[in-house]
């Protein structure tokens, strides 16, 4: 490797293991001791890593030196994540260690169904100017989209309205900061590899809201596919004699879990004056959340609790099918149906039934994340550190 690949590699292996060793890095990485202890070196002259003190080696009691940990240096820069989708555009600004120093959120309809990027550019100018002590450090700005990037066409690929009015390369010019895009889900996926120290080497990241994605970090890196069906696990068939999807096939996933089909048919029950509480939660049918879903779910609903169920039923049966045909370390589902403890079990129930036949436990294996309004946004922060900050280092 070159220098410039040996400074990321022992860098990028720091933010996922602090505090560790030099030896360990020199282990774990493959690189020669010599060459990690002069890295480290310049890495602590650079302000980019610190020492933290000696490990701790009295519990196995172990002679010779203690060996000195190394850590990141948090506040040394910042980046900006920025996630928008149809309902919402959500700014973060997080330092090296996804410690979030500020965050904001705004509505869709402030755009006055303007052009996107320049309500992007607006808002990120003002959080800038109102920020200076984080402002001059901004090392890179991450954009989270609800689609896929075609980065030669600078265009992003989505049935989402905003998307077609959006453009990177406009958003760079203007901003003059570095820019990257990336789906969203995928910077959710990187935003738990890089920010959270816990998760594995690979895992799957499942989001469900609007629509349905389903991220992979295979061997510390993020898998990208070859072409636009990488990550759509929405729009795998579940009921081949389904309702019509967007896409135009029959019983896709989304058509029962994602959020827009959820409140699609919760929003029909509530106009048909079936029997159900509906009515009572909001005072009419545009106003219902997937919060009073949920609620009506928890309340007994019985034409609610029956969908809910064949969704939950459907998503398990596609979560354990991942878990036997990707077999990654872990599988995060992330949802905003899933605050609800009574879904949340019922769904864990049905993966666990239909990971029955071998003999390893499925809650290790699949684990449902707290839902985070601005993973979309923090990811992206982390997505923009991975490569203007430790790509680049």
């Amino acid at each position: 490797m070159t220098n410039q690949e040996n400074r990321s590699t022992i860098l990028e292996y720091i933010f996922r293991n602090a505090p560790v060793a030099r030896s360990t890095i020199a282990k774990q990485t493959q690189i020669t001791p010599a060459t990690v202890t002069s890295i480290s070196g310049n890495f602590i002259q650079e302000g980019i890593i610190q020492e933290i003190g000696a490990e701790d080696n009295a519990a196995d009691c172990s002679p010779g030196r203690k060996r000195i940990l190394l850590d990141i240096v948090p506040d040394k820069v910042y980046a900006m994540g920025i996630e928008f989708t149809s309902r919402h555009i959500r700014f973060s600004i997080c330092n090296l260690r996804g410690d979030t120093v500020f965050q904001s959120s705004f509505s869709v309809k402030e755009t006055d169904n303007g052009n996107i990027t320049d309500f992007i550019a607006e808002k990120a100018e003002d959080i800038l100017k109102e920020n200076p002590s984080f402002a001059a450090s901004i090392v890179g700005m991450g954009i989270a989209v609800p689609g896929h990037i075609d980065a030669h066409q600078d265009k992003v690929i989505t049935n989402s309205s905003l998307c077609p009015q959006f453009s990177g390369e406009a958003l760079k010019k203007r901003l003059n900061i570095p820019i990257i895009c990336e789906n969203n889900v995928r910077c959710m996926a990187f935003g738990r590899y890089l920010f959270d120290r816990s998760s594995p080497d690979t895992f799957a990241f499942f989001h469900v809201g609007a629509g349905m994605f389903c991220a992979l970090i295979e061997n510390s890196k993020l898998f990208q596919g070859t072409n636009y069906y990488a990550g759509e696990i929405g729009h795998t068939i579940v009921n081949p004699n389904g309702k019509k999807c967007e896409c135009g096939k029959y019983g896709c996933l989304q058509t029962y879990c994602s959020e827009t089909w959820l409140l699609k048919y919760c929003r029909l029950l509530y106009e048909s004056n079936a029997d159900t509480i509906l009515p009572s939660l909001k005072p009419c049918a545009d106003a219902l959340t997937i919060e009073d879903i949920s609620n009506a779910f928890s309340l007994g609903d019985t034409l609610v609790g029956n969908y809910i169920s064949t969704a939950l039923k459907y998503l398990g049966i596609t979560v354990s099918n991942l878990a036997i045909i990707t077999n990654p370390d872990k599988i995060y589902l992330h949802g905003n149906l899933f605050s609800n403890t009574e879904i949340k079990e019922e769904l864990m129930d049905y993966i666990t039934k239909q990971l029955l036949f071998v003999d390893d436990p499925s809650d290790q294996t699949v684990q449902i994340l707290d839902y985070d309004t601005y993973a979309g946004a923090s990811g992206a922060a982390a997505y923009a550190i991975k490569h203007f900050y430790i790509s680049n280092i």
